[in-house]
């Protein structure tokens, strides 16, 4: 058994894919398993990856997928072929640093901890952060599991035990952006501890080419109520739903916003016949899926916008006048 699996889902990657395997082919950590999964690149990525499978036998399995199923689906079908003690994740544009399994690792061991987290570098924000503070770290309570799905984070910057995953049985929706909302929320919600390594570990790098840089409004509307549905359905029902519930009405309410600026402020050819039904199907969601009073829930007050708030507020009157 690996004690890191990382699976790094490929999709027309060659531009950047040398410069991403890198580092992650020569990790500092000794016993490390690197799945590469092709998702039916139709660039020069393939051969790529095979050279490196060639290059680094004992450590990376190649995995090549003839049908597309976006970075979703490509995770998924890389995590059968993990027997790591733990599973990161990686995409295909990114850097990390050498030793950041190794790092990440030997925090996990010191605890027995389900996830452990870092900081990381946001090339386009040119900011670094790291999601979970001291604050949050340890045995996880209904408060701390509240702050992590709200301030959110990636899967990227983690490693997450391979037998919580498997307890939880993961996996990814496939051919969406947003495909790890619920996911993240879900072991956030579930897992019993967390740690974190205060060092920026990871470099998200800008890649004008990825999906989510290139979706319309159209597809983002699909993709954001795809989202909100697979939260609450998937949070709703846990037992320790009413300790987390603000928390998870607000990213639900945070995807209305953000969807609603969107479909309004888009006015293609495509969109404009169908935007009142799109922007009628998220008043819905605004309406039906938040429970709780809007006025006491200390995130959406915090973080999200007094103007964005009486945007959702007055999406009746605005429908109504399209």
């Amino acid at each position: 058994m690996a004690k890191v699996s990382v699976i790094v889902p490929v999709y027309n990657a060659e531009k950047t894919l040398i410069q991403s395997l890198g580092n992650l082919v020569n990790q500092t950590l000794d016993d490390i398993e690197i799945i590469l999964v092709n998702d039916c690149s139709k660039d020069n990525s393939l051969n790529i990856l095979m050279d490196c499978e060639a290059q680094f036998s004992d450590k990376v399995i190649l995995v090549n997928s003839d049908v597309n199923h976006g970075a979703g689906g490509a995770r998924n079908i890389g995590l059968p072929y993990a027997s790591g003690e733990y599973i990161g994740f990686m995409d295909s544009d990114d850097i990390i640093t050498t030793d950041m399994f190794e790092k990440l690792y030997k925090k996990a061991v010191e605890g027995n901890y389900d996830i452990v987290d870092c900081g990381y570098y946001n090339e386009e924000l040119d900011n670094a952060i790291v999601h979970t503070s001291d604050e949050l770290a340890g045995e996880l309570n209904d408060y701390k599991r509240s702050e992590l799905i709200a301030s959110g984070g990636y899967f990227w910057s983690k490693i997450f035990k391979k037998s919580f995953l498997d307890s939880v049985n993961l996996q990814f929706r496939e051919h969406c952006i947003l495909e790890d909302c619920e996911t993240l929320m879900l072991l956030f919600a579930t897992a019993h501890n967390i740690a974190n390594v205060k060092e920026i570990l990871y470099c998200y790098k800008k890649n004008l080419n990825s999906i989510s840089k290139c979706i319309d409004a159209g597809s983002y509307f699909n993709n954001a109520t795809a989202a909100i549905k697979a939260i609450y359905n998937t949070l709703s029902p846990l037992p320790n739903y009413a300790g987390i519930q603000y928390a998870v009405e607000y990213s639900i309410y945070n995807l209305c916003v953000l969807t609603a600026n969107v479909l309004l402020n888009h006015n293609t050819s495509k969109l404009l016949p169908v935007r009142k039904q799109y922007l009628n199907q998220i008043n819905t969601y605004a309406q039906t899926l938040i429970k709780l009073p809007i006025k006491d829930n200390k995130y959406i007050k915090n973080k999200i916008s007094k103007n964005d708030i009486a945007l959702i507020q007055n999406l009746p009157k605005l429908i109504s006048g399209i």
